[in-house]
């Protein structure tokens, strides 16, 4: 982990980026150097499972118009290479000031990265376990790549974003069971249309209070 901001944060993100799986280290751009972190060994949540998650979160009135759990959104066709747009959402988050210092991760996934990092920004909520199972889920569906995070923000870039009205709906769905301090503490956040910025949106970003 850097001591501070480093410069060219995004340049150096995407060159480690590109040779994760041969290190076997994720990079992650953080708001700043944190010391909370708390790397641990193991599965990293391989055993969760997103749809049992939000299953167990769902209540009667979680999302409307869905009575029920509606099962998890269909996957989306990839528009652009995951890997690709994630490096251009990470030269965003540089650029906007949002995170400039530099982990590294014992992991070649950045779904895992939170749970190997105990990361504890979504704690009230859910287990860095949890959310790690929820965050491959959104890998495999969404083209979805963790670029970086602060003590209660999470940047992910999305590569595949819905297409379908229904599709999407669903995905807001899991979004709010997922993250429901975004919905709750944004005022200018329009439930009803949320499902149609996913549909536009090609970046996401999670926080919890």
């Amino acid at each position: 982990m850097s001591d501070g901001p480093v410069m060219d944060a995004d340049d150096r993100w995407k060159r480690l980026s590109a040779r994760r799986c041969e290190t076997g280290l994720y990079p992650l751009l953080l708001e700043y150097p944190d010391d909370s972190f708390g790397p641990v060994d193991g599965g990293h949540g391989a055993d969760a499972d997103a749809d049992a998650y939000f299953r167990g979160e769902w209540t009667d009135d979680s999302w409307p118009p869905f009575e029920t759990w509606p099962g998890l959104a269909t996957p989306a066709e990839a528009v652009a290479d995951p890997d690709v747009w994630a490096g251009e959402v990470a030269t965003a988050v540089v650029r906007e000031g949002r995170a400039r210092c530099l982990a590294l991760v014992q992991t070649a996934r950045g779904a895992d990265a939170p749970a190997a990092l105990s990361w504890r920004g979504a704690a009230h909520h859910m287990t860095a376990q949890e959310l790690a199972a929820v965050l491959r889920s959104w890998e495999h569906r969404f083209g979805v790549r963790v670029v970086g995070l602060g003590h209660g923000s999470l940047y992910l870039s999305v590569a595949a974003p819905p297409t379908d009205a229904h599709q999407a709906r669903v995905l807001a769905a899991e979004h709010y069971l997922a993250c429901p301090d975004v919905f709750h503490e944004d005022p200018d956040l329009d439930w009803s249309t949320y499902h149609e910025e996913l549909m536009r949106l090609r970046e996401w970003r999670l926080w919890w209070d």
